[in-house]
């Protein structure tokens, strides 16, 4: 069956197909992240010792034999993920769950390690098999990410205008600036952002001017599409433009000539313009307020580049980024790295960047980036829920505090007991004694070893 047939037919239409998938991107073992599994129709148990058909075994003491387990939900293509009754509770976006419908995106804590829910399209797939794609200034692991940077290095040599779209803050800059090396123009590559110019040297600022052109000028000026010829103009904010300078860029684009302000004569550039805006450009075609024949011409090809909540796997990545740049860098715990994931990234990456230069030089001194090391905005949440929830772990390793060289008190088997969720087998090699030992002290101690089966199962196999 071929995949058009899978996607739509004359008699009814279907929903094309996704893929679903837990992404670890954080973990007490950095070799750890990246790992996946494919959610499908049968169950994903996550744990320690997990059972099932497709386990996601996780190394982690503060993970439960028997932790959580994702299942298929109720409609096609949903997902529930369900806490097994952990000792140490599952988490979705930085709440605890019993049970709950999961969203492409959603951030699920299970002990020390964090996991990312995605839902994929067939066409993301297929650029995920492909791999990270060509090297760039541009970081992020993200599949949303790999099909920019494949954009850029296909569009890069077109000589055709190009119009980036994503929200401010998300790197719109960084892009333009690799069409620039992609396309291998000899030229500069030059910047201007269009809301920050004065309505009445637009322009000027654009065109340049001669000798008085208007009161003040009194040298001649080339003007940005001269400054940038045989190169790219990144027009930042081209939304922002007056309608009457619209008319002058659509004729720059159109034909590559231009007039200085004041000028009798025409010259003719050879200047790449690549656009950029945080608008809607439609509306404002609708609106009024925007050209539908620049849009039109803008529209040689366009990148949209994703906001950052949505390509939460480049989150961590990025932090290391920005916070190596200007030093060594320092690893985040647990929970600093959860109240980076959920976060909303109301400005994007330049938040994200800016949060590194702000944290770094505290964050270098501890040797690790804590939740307080972190806005109140962002740690907060994370802090209170810290606050009021008992440790995960000793501060002191179960070796150091439990002698294993004299018999164990009460207290003492207890805690070895819960740390092994009622393993005797290796509660037994912990002492470096025979289970049967161990069955021995408990019944002495009046403990129920059952109790402490974090799975309910019983019976001295355990």
């Amino acid at each position: 069956m071929s995949l058009k047939s899978t996607i739509a037919s004359p008699q009814r239409e279907v929903a094309a197909p996704r893929v679903s998938r837990l992404l670890v991107v954080y973990g007490p073992d950095a070799r750890r992240v990246g790992d996946s599994v494919v959610l499908a129709t049968s169950p994903v148990h996550i744990g320690r010792g997990p059972e099932g058909a497709s386990p996601l075994v996780l190394d982690d003491d503060q993970v439960s034999r028997r932790h959580a387990v994702v299942e298929p939900g109720a409609q096609p293509g949903e997902f529930v993920v369900r806490d097994l009754q952990s000792r140490n509770g599952t988490f979705v976006n930085g709440d605890a769950c019993d049970a709950v419908t999961i969203a492409s995106g959603d951030v699920l804590r299970i002990g020390l390690h964090l996991l990312l829910f995605q839902v994929f399209t067939m066409e993301e797939c297929r650029h995920l098999l492909e791999g990270p794609g060509p090297r760039s200034s541009i970081v992020g692991p993200g599949v949303r990410m790999q099909i920019a940077r494949r954009q850029i290095e296909e569009v890069g040599p077109r000589d055709v205008p190009v119009l980036i779209l994503g929200e401010s803050g998300v790197g719109k800059e960084l892009v333009a600036r690799e069409l620039h090396r992609a396309s291998g123009r000899a030229g500069a590559c030059v910047a201007v952002n269009c809301a920050a110019l004065p309505e009445h040297l637009v322009e000027s600022e654009l065109f340049g001017h001669v000798p008085g052109a208007f009161t003040g000028a009194t040298d001649r000026r080339p003007g940005l599409f001269v400054e940038a010829e045989g190169g790219t103009l990144f027009l930042d904010e081209i939304g922002e433009t007056p309608l009457p300078i619209q008319a002058k860029l659509l004729r720059a684009l159109a034909t590559g000539e231009i007039r200085p302000v004041g000028a009798t004569k025409t010259r003719i550039v050879s200047t790449r313009v690549v656009a950029a805006t945080n608008v809607d450009l439609e509306r404002a075609v609708d609106q009024g307020t925007f050209r539908a024949d620049l849009h039109a011409r803008l529209l040689g090809a366009v990148i949209a580049v994703p906001p950052l909540r949505e390509r939460r796997e480049d989150i961590l990545p990025l932090l290391d980024h920005f916070l190596s740049s200007d030093g060594p860098s320092v690893v985040p715990t647990a929970d600093a790295a959860e109240a980076l994931l959920v976060s909303r990234w109301r400005y994007n990456v330049r938040e994200l960047e800016q949060l590194a230069r702000t944290v770094a030089p505290a964050a270098r001194r501890d040797g690790r980036l804590d939740l307080e090391h972190l806005p109140e905005s962002i740690g907060a949440p994370l802090a209170s829920r810290r606050a009021v929830s008992s440790p995960a772990a000793p501060e002191v390793p179960l070796a150091l505090r439990i002698r294993r060289d004299v018999p164990p008190s009460a207290a003492e088997l207890e805690a070895v007991l819960v740390h092994f969720d009622g393993n005797v087998a290796r509660v037994g090699e912990f002492f470096g004694k025979d289970r049967r030992q161990v069955y021995r002290w408990a019944e002495r101690l009046g403990l129920d070893l059952s109790r402490f089966r974090d799975d309910g199962e019983r019976g001295p196999g355990a």
